[in-house]
Order: C-alpha cells, then sequence, then structure tokens
C-alpha cells in the first residue's frame, strides 16, 4: 500500500481505538467494520487490473475478519456473538492458511515455537472456560497455530516473508490477549493491546501478500 493509503488506514485505526478508551461506543460501531473495509478496498486497488483467485481469498479472508469485528462488538449483549465472531475469525484464519501453503513450504521445523506456545495458552485457558466454550476454543488455537506456522514456511522473497510472519504473530498475540481478557485475568487497557496488535497485524499481513504479488 502507499503512504496516503496507509496513513488512512492507521489513523482510523487509531480513532477506534481511541472510542474504546473514552467508551465512545457509537464511534467504535462506526469506525470499527470500516477498519477491514478498507484495508480490502486498498488490496483491491492494487490488484483489480489483474484480479486472480488469489486476490479473491485474500478479500474473503477480510470479509470474514469485518464480520467477525462486527458481531464481537455485541457480545455484551449476548454471548452468542462471541462465538458467531470467533467463527467468522475462524474462517479467516482458514482463508490465510490457504494462502500461505500456496506460497510453498521451504522453510521446516519452524513450528515447535507455535505449537508450544498454543499448548501453553490453552493451560491457562481450559480450566476457566464455561463448558459451551472449550470446543470451539481449541478449534480455532489449532487453526490458528496452523496459521502462523504456515506463514512461516512461506517460500517468498525476505520482505514478504518477514511482513507477514511478524503480522501473523501479533495476530495469534492479539487473539490471545482476547482469550486472556475475557476468561482468566483482567488486562489493564486490554482494548487497547487488542486492537492495535490486530490492526497492525492485518496491515503486515496485507502488505506482505502485496510485495509477494509483485514479486
Amino acid at each position: 500500500m502507499n503512504r496516503n493509503q496507509t496513513v488512512i488506514f492507521f489513523t482510523l485505526s487509531i480513532i477506534n481505538i481511541v472510542s474504546g478508551i473514552i467508551e465512545n461506543e457509537w464511534l467504535g460501531y462506526i469506525t470499527k467494520p470500516l477498519l477491514m473495509i478498507t484495508l480490502g478496498f486498498f488490496y483491491f486497488q492494487h490488484t483489480q487490473s489483474t484480479l486472480n483467485k488469489r486476490d479473491k481469498i485474500v478479500l474473503l479472508a477480510l470479509f470474514f475478519a469485518c464480520l467477525g469485528d462486527t458481531l464481537l462488538m455485541f457480545q455484551r449483549q449476548n454471548q452468542l456473538f462471541f462465538l458467531l465472531g470467533l467463527g467468522s475469525f475462524l474462517l479467516a484464519q482458514v482463508c490465510y492458511v490457504m494462502l500461505f501453503q500456496q506460497e510453498g513450504e521451504s522453510r521446516h521445523f519452524r513450528w515447535l515455537p507455535f505449537i508450544s506456545y498454543s499448548c501453553l495458552l490453552l493451560f491457562f485457558l481450559l480450566n476457566k472456560l464455561p463448558g459451551d466454550f472449550k470446543i470451539p476454543i481449541i478449534i480455532y488455537s489449532v487453526v490458528i497455530t496452523l496459521m502462523g506456522i504456515r506463514a512461516s514456511e512461506r517460500k517468498v522473497n525476505d520482505k514478504s516473508y518477514q511482513l507477514v510472519l511478524i503480522g501473523a504473530i501479533l495476530f495469534i498475540l492479539s487473539d490471545s490477549l482476547i482469550a486472556l481478557s475475557k476468561f482468566v485475568v483482567n488486562i489493564p487497557l486490554s482494548g487497547l493491546w487488542i486492537m492495535a496488535t490486530y490492526v497492525v497485524a492485518q496491515y503486515l499481513i496485507i502488505q506482505g501478500l502485496l510485495v509477494s504479488r509483485r514479486a
């Protein structure tokens, strides 16, 4: 993405984060769905002349992420929205797994840190989770761990590899903060850290995918 698009995206992200800090729900309701819509629009601008199947999967991932963002805004009203949001993000992660797998598997034995981290996180979570949440959280943990592994195995140029891998790690961190703050411990300014890691993660992944596409 170019400089202007980056400024627009992060300005919108900062507004959304601030809306959470000052507890302005309506500003949050307006800006949060726009984050992935904006990112998807910018990606489309760069690829529309030669749009291919890979690009459609990227846009589908951002659509599911946007849907997940929207559903999670209403989780306080009903816990069902949390599970629906989790399901939407699960589909976004599946899209990313498919994308990363298409770009090769040249870097082996990078899976151990991701699996170890996932097991450690589940160790802290499982005893705290309500019964209805255990299976969905385990499934989601498996898929997002696979997303991280696939990101670490991509056979692409170094810049794209680094951008996507850092993005994937931040995505895992953001999701971990959501789970820990919801079920385990009260994290100060959790909304800020969750959104900050999330928006940077998505930006880096999309930027990295654009870099590999141009290579």
